[in-house]
């Protein structure tokens, strides 16, 4: 039987355990069919590894990495520390979430449904005090007619720390990053139910494996009788040899036939039984989907020590950039007041994702620190170093003395040649 009969005869078992859509929700119909039986969520997305291993890099570098709150000031920015804004989104969002545990849910909601939700808790005077996380299967978005105005319905489980079963949560009171949008400005799309094709493949591919291994019995051939065998004997045959031969403690075992019975061997593909080769090519499409690199996800097949840096450059400018930029507007939009939009804005520390080997930073440091670009402080800061005194020159910018003007190009010729350098005849 050739892999993709197989494929669709387990196929066929699993939808017996499994519950069918409602007859009128012809889009959990669309989903279930296009995922080869499968109605592929986030919930059955998360049962493949490379899906899980694909959002959990992209959730965890981001909440690694932390995210700051500046104010531009004449001269350039400073970490807007003083705003009680700054410590909710640095270290604790709410009295029992860290920064770490709030961003990595927010961004693994984002990765895998239509997008993410936080509900804001204000005091009497407007002020942001609290941010809390609110799982996109439990959000009903709408949108007020009349007003325009958007809003939420949550229902929350029977163990809420809330105490209520639910709530409807206003625009201003919540911190929203969509999903992705390309053909309507209203509703984000699911990323899970667009990949609905490879990730139900991807799953058939996984349960083939398993039935082959867990259920199978493989000395690897046919059973042959040379005459008839009535129905009492053939169903005894069949008991003992399911006790004697089946499952994979009993492979390998020899096989002790009587009656004329007769074992005829077939070979046996271990690759072809776990479909190697196509799963292999599964971890990639996912990957690709996901814009994670496969390397992330430890497929190591085609990355070398020397491509290694290079695959990390991906990895931040494909996944780990869009994802700040996305975060850090978001923020902007939902939790700045309208004054403090004209001067404050968030950003997520990536310098760190960027710092390559030993000898690379110590180059890239002393080209910049040579040209002026950066001070002793500012590589100190890059290198999680203390600051070093303005008045002992942390702050100071410094440039090569050999780089001059070309106007004070004669100004710095030895005295003999300054006259003829001044000389209308020659020009230095």
């Amino acid at each position: 039987m050739g892999l993709f009969n197989k494929l669709i005869n387990i196929n066929i078992n699993s939808i017996k355990n499994q519950t069918l859509p409602p007859l009128h929700d012809d889009s959990a119909w669309a989903s279930y069919l296009r995922g080869a039986g499968y109605g592929v969520g986030a919930d059955t997305a998360l049962k493949i590894a490379v899906v899980i291993r694909c959002a959990d890099v992209v959730a965890k570098t981001m909440a690694s990495l932390g995210c700051d709150l500046f104010r531009e000031t004449k001269t350039g920015r400073e970490k807007a520390k003083n705003n009680r804004l700054y410590s909710l989104l640095k270290f604790m969002p709410n009295s029992e979430t860290t920064s770490y545990d709030f961003f990595h849910m927010y961004v693994f909601n984002l990765m895998l449904t239509s997008g993410a939700y936080a509900k804001i808790i204000r005091d009497n005077n407007g002020f942001i005090t609290e941010i809390w996380n609110i799982p996109t299967s439990h959000v009903t978005p709408y949108r007020n007619l009349v007003t325009g105005e958007r809003y939420i319905d949550v229902t929350y489980p029977q163990n809420s720390h809330t105490g209520i079963m639910g709530e409807r949560i206003y625009e201003q009171n919540m911190m929203y990053t969509p999903g992705l949008r390309f053909q309507d400005e209203e509703q984000s799309e699911d990323f899970v139910r667009i990949a609905g094709d490879v990730l139900g493949l991807t799953m058939n591919l996984n349960n083939f494996a398993d039935d082959y291994f867990t259920t199978g019995s493989n000395p690897g051939g046919f059973i042959q009788y040379p005459s008839g065998i009535n129905t009492a004997a053939f169903n005894k045959f069949k008991e003992e040899w399911g006790k004697m031969y089946s499952g994979v403690m009993n492979q390998h075992k020899w096989v002790l036939l009587e009656g004329g019975f007769e074992l005829n061997k077939m070979d046996s593909n271990p690759e072809e039984a776990q479909a190697l080769e196509s799963r292999k090519f599964q971890v990639i499409e996912v990957c690709r989907m996901m814009g994670v690199p496969p390397s992330k996800c430890f497929a190591m097949e085609s990355v070398s020590y020397s491509s290694m840096e290079q695959s990390n450059i991906e990895y931040f400018n494909e996944a780990i950039q869009p994802m700040n930029a996305r975060l850090s507007q978001s923020i902007y939009k939902d939790l700045l007041s309208f004054n403090e939009k004209k001067t404050h804005y968030a950003n997520f520390d990536t310098k760190t994702l960027l710092k390559g080997d030993i000898a690379a930073r110590t180059n890239y440091y002393n080209t910049m620190r040579n040209n002026g670009v950066l001070s002793a402080n500012d590589i100190r800061e890059f290198e999680d170093l203390n600051d070093i005194p303005t008045e002992d020159g942390g702050d100071a910018l410094l440039v090569n003395g050999n780089f001059i003007s070309l106007a004070n190009a004669v100004n710095n010729l030895p005295k003999s040649m300054q006259k003829v350098g001044n000389s209308k005849d020659n020009n230095v």
